[in-house]
């Protein structure tokens, strides 16, 4: 039987801050009564209320295998979110549900949802809050962010902007607020306003948005600022430590920005983390180098390989993906090309990405800026200037594609130009210009891998691409290209325009202000006249 006058004394020590007897009176109770479940949940909460939430998870999981309770279930999802466990953290508060439920069990639950990117439940248990809880500033916040995620921007920002007259300084609101105008409207200067409110009303993370606003604005240094703040507050945060990393390579400072980038997370790609090379590492015989990130930076990377023959790599193994397999066994018949599952965790492993760092060649020693890759034509007659076209960029993150993703309406006049045919290399069409615009004709359509796309763009007179991999395949390939760049550009593009050291064959034609495509679209017409 529970010893509540023995529970009592626990809870009024913990209440005093003396924790360790609190703990030593818990662990006695349970030495007599191990399958108490008031007891182990009593501890249980004990452990949530101390922060330590693997114990707290540990004796709240073995109360709920005795009896599970609303209140168990949802300490224990509390636990695991804390852990940021947020598969286990959404299994356990939604289970909770079944015994009863409250604004907290809702909120979390949503919020865990959103984290492992389950949008459709999260959505849904989001309306579902709102509906319970239509005054819960939670609830209201976790409903924009349902509408955002299902496309209804417009009345996701006209529920903020109503709910922020009466709630002027509800932080969450003003970071969401500035998303939507990121994503609305793409005004970075509105967005940076509305995330500087949400620090001034206490959001601890603000300062990182307001750093990503600057860098999008290119304002560096200014980035450079907010992104330290945010590590004084969160220390090792690796977000925030990459994305300083990136703003130092932007800027051509190679040491200082590869030493944080080196730091990212890899743990969704790296077999056994305890391979990978390190700084200071010497290179082995036999290495493992994995592709990382999006196609693109596979095929700008792999100049770099070469190298680490001369640096006394006998055998390199490169784990790529299927599409690309083709065209770099073709290129590097001396490079055994693997699956990501045929990887040998026991070899010396490093990313693609870090080939440069790993090389310790800097931003002043590019190499083979004349193009390193070569294919076959393929055979494609015009009696007009054959013009390639690509207008959307990939899954690399909303901000990020929306960012450099260029609606197709906007290259309307390009279209129509007499002195050119146009041919589409856009493979995941989302925005549907290939049915759109029928006088453009559909090369992508029959590209199975990159192998097709590089005959492709052999044929072709000139390029005329967003930043997406198909700039840096016609890069590599030596291909004319003209190349769209949004006002804050990837970290690769540095500043410099309009050539970049990366390719020779690519001219590059930037927005001049960071809403407007229509300079710079301009400027492309202008030259192919």
């Amino acid at each position: 039987m529970t010893d509540l006058k023995t529970i009592q004394k626990a809870i009024a020590l913990t209440k005093a801050g003396h924790i360790s007897e609190a703990e030593a009176i818990y662990h006695r109770l349970l030495e007599e009564t191990p399958e108490d479940f008031n007891l182990l949940s009593v501890i249980g909460l004990f452990y949530v209320n101390i922060k330590d939430y693997e114990k707290a998870s540990e004796f709240l999981l073995k109360a709920c295998s005795i009896k599970e309770t609303l209140g168990t279930l949802s300490a224990l999802g509390f636990a695991e979110y804390e852990k940021q466990d947020y598969k286990k953290a959404a299994e356990y508060l939604e289970k909770s549900l079944k015994y009863g439920d409250n604004a907290d069990i809702y909120n979390k639950l949503a919020e865990s949802l959103f984290e492992i990117k389950n949008y459709k439940k999260a959505v849904e248990i989001a309306d579902k809050m709102y509906e319970l809880y239509p005054q819960d500033i939670r609830a209201i916040a976790n409903k924009v962010k349902a509408l955002t995620q299902s496309g209804k921007l417009m009345e996701a920002e006209k529920l903020c902007t109503q709910t922020l007259k009466e709630n002027m300084g509800t932080a969450l609101l003003w970071h969401q607020l500035g998303y939507l105008k990121e994503l609305i409207y793409s005004d970075d200067y509105q967005a940076r306003e509305c995330y500087k409110a949400a620090a001034k009303f206490g959001s601890p993370g603000a300062d990182y948005n307001i750093a990503v606003s600057c860098q999008k604005l290119g304002e560096l240094d200014e980035a450079v600022k907010h992104y330290k703040r945010m590590l004084e507050k969160f220390p090792g945060e690796i977000e925030t430590v990459t994305s300083l990393g990136m703003c130092y390579l932007m800027q051509k400072r190679f040491k200082e920005g590869y030493e944080l980038f080196f730091q990212r997370d890899k743990s969704n790609i790296l077999h056994n983390p305890q391979s990978q090379w390190q700084p200071g590492d010497s290179l082995k015989d036999e290495i493992v180098v994995i592709c990382d990130q999006g196609f693109g930076d596979h095929i700008q990377f792999i100049r770099y390989v070469p190298f680490l023959f001369k640096n006394g790599v006998k055998k390199i193994n490169i784990a790529t993906r299927k599409a690309l397999k083709e065209l770099f066994t073709q290129n590097y018949p001396e490079i055994n090309f693997i699956e990501y599952s045929e990887i040998n965790p026991n070899l010396q492993t490093m990313l693609i990405t870090d080939l440069a760092y790993i090389l310790d060649m800097d931003f002043d020693n590019i190499p083979y800026p004349e193009g390193y890759l070569k294919s076959e034509t393929a055979d494609i007659q015009s009696n007009k200037l054959k013009v390639g076209l690509c207008w959307e960029a990939g899954s690399a993150g909303i901000r990020t594609m929306i960012n450099r993703t260029i609606h197709i309406k906007c290259f309307e006049p390009l279209l129509n130009l007499e002195n050119i045919q146009v041919y589409s290399f856009q493979k995941d069409d989302t925005l549907g210009g290939n049915d759109k615009y029928p006088q453009m004709i559909n090369l992508a359509k029959n590209f199975s891998n990159f192998s097709d796309t590089a005959k492709a763009l052999k044929a072709m007179d000139i390029l005329v691409t967003v930043d997406t991999s198909v700039a840096h395949l016609a890069g590599a390939l030596g291909v004319k290209t003209f190349l769209l760049l949004p006002y804050a550009a990837d970290w690769r593009w540095f500043n410099d325009t309009p050539k970049t050291p990366w390719y020779n064959s690519i001219t590059i034609f930037k927005q001049t202000d960071h809403i407007s495509w229509e300079e710079p679209i301009n400027s492309i017409i202008k030259e192919l006249c």
